[in-house]
């Protein structure tokens, strides 16, 4: 961005005081006859006169940027400006003011440097480091930009605005150790139930008519005298659809180096889930409830995919006044694919679209992002109603869990074994087919 101001330069407070001091002082000395006060106000009265004599005549012409506009969380951009035309400027001073959720360095937010005439400089630059600890889409500025002329006695000044950064958040450590959900896909890193060209071992056979001559096993063939190949079973991916509560928010948030809220564990638990299935080679789609913006990513696999996806979650923003109009619709996701629901469980919303989900035939986990340590006001009503709702929301657990739904806390890594598990033994399982 180029700035050009078209303000002359100002008089700054010191280049009065110098003026006053001088003159009031040579009257005072001419007055009262006292050459202990002429010799004291001429200083003044000259660096006045030479001051106002070198006024600069020109304004300099601001360029800055931001770079990078999109980080993680913890991450730090760059606020960088060149000042041009500066002959008349001794120095530039920057101020960046505080903003929530922007760490700048240094921390007063003020960056100074002088310009040196003596290799017939004519650009100065100046830039401030400022750390992003949480996620979302954060306004950097105004930032107010000055330049002084020599003696300080004037100045000119920029305001420097119109700067947005987007901060992804950072996905938390996820693993999953247990097989995966099988579907019918033909792409990803897990084994399906049918040959097909994939990395696993199944077997070796007779070569066939289609065969590719990089699977020809010499050994085997060499031994028998006929063609054989190595089989392997295809590889299959899973279509895992995530669905994020965004209703609300409770808890404190402390960002990426305090505590978590409620939404900040779903938005990052969302990221990491779906960081660990795309690497794997899976498709992931996300649909987002109770938020303003944008709230649905369909399916897809890649880096570029993820990339996608945690644009979305970076800009979630909770509506809490159309919590009502929310349904809890299944939304349209194929009958193979793995729903993971991400909420805290304070609304029965979240908990409805589950059981949604699960009775058209979809395997479905609810993952609870409640932190442990909620705290309410010090009213006493306050903390009474909110511990009837926890109340409530263990019995709404209980039923939904009582149809099949399982409710899995968020710990991290190996957070979903036990319900990964549990669906790829009932996978593997037989099944009664009609003949």
């Amino acid at each position: 961005m180029t700035v050009s101001s078209v303000d002359p330069w100002s008089p700054s407070p010191a280049h009065f005081r110098a003026i006053v001091v001088g003159v009031v002082g040579i009257g005072a000395a001419l007055l009262f006859r006292v050459p202990a006060i002429l010799v004291l106000a001429t200083p003044f009265a000259f660096v006045a006169v030479w001051s106002t004599a070198t006024r600069p005549d020109n304004a300099p012409t601001l360029t800055s940027q931001i770079s990078p506009r999109t980080i993680r969380e913890g991450e730090a951009t760059t606020w960088a400006a060149e000042l041009c035309d500066v002959n008349a400027v001794d120095h530039v001073v920057a101020f960046a003011p505080p903003r929530t959720w922007l760490e700048t360095r240094p921390h007063s937010g003020v960056v100074a440097t002088g310009v040196d005439h003596g290799d017939s400089t004519t650009t100065a630059a100046v830039a401030v480091a400022m750390r992003c600890t949480h996620w979302g889409r954060h306004e950097i500025g105004p930032i107010n930009v000055v330049a002084v002329s020599s003696w300080g006695a004037f100045r000119w000044r920029a305001l420097d605005v119109g700067y947005q950064v987007t901060t992804l958040p950072l996905p938390e450590v996820f693993d999953a150790a247990p097989p995966q959900h099988r579907a019918n896909g033909l792409v990803g890193l897990n084994r399906s139930s049918h040959p097909g060209d994939g990395s696993e071992f199944s077997g070796i056979r007779p070569f066939q008519t289609g065969d590719r001559l990089r699977r020809i096993n010499w050994r085997r063939s060499l031994r028998s005298g006929d063609l054989h190949v190595t089989s392997t079973y295809a590889d299959q991916d899973t279509h895992v659809a995530l669905f994020v509560d965004a209703l609300a928010d409770f808890g404190t948030s402390g960002g990426i180096d305090g505590a978590a809220s409620s939404l900040d564990t779903t938005v990052r638990a969302a990221g990491a889930i779906a960081e660990h299935f795309l690497l794997r080679g899976d498709r992931v789609s996300l649909q987002v409830f109770g938020s303003r913006g944008r709230s649905h990513v369909p399916p897809a696999s890649g880096r570029g995919h993820l990339r996608r996806i945690l644009d979305v979650l970076a800009v979630i923003d909770p509506d809490t006044s159309r919590a009502g109009e929310v349904r809890a619709g299944r939304g349209a996701i194929p009958g193979d694919a793995l729903a993971i629901m991400l909420s805290p469980l304070i609304s029965p919303i979240a908990l409805q679209r589950a059981v949604s989900i699960a009775s058209h035939g979809l395997t479905v986990a609810v993952v609870d992002t409640l932190p442990d340590d909620v705290h309410t006001d010090d009213d006493a009503s306050t903390e009474l109603a909110w511990r009837i709702r926890l109340l409530e929301r263990q019995r709404e657990v209980r039923s939904v869990q009582n149809v099949g739904v399982p409710v899995i806390a968020w710990r991290g890594p190996g957070s979903l074994d036990p319900f990964l598990r549990e669906i790829a033994r009932r996978a593997a399982a037989p099944r009664m087919a009609r003949r």
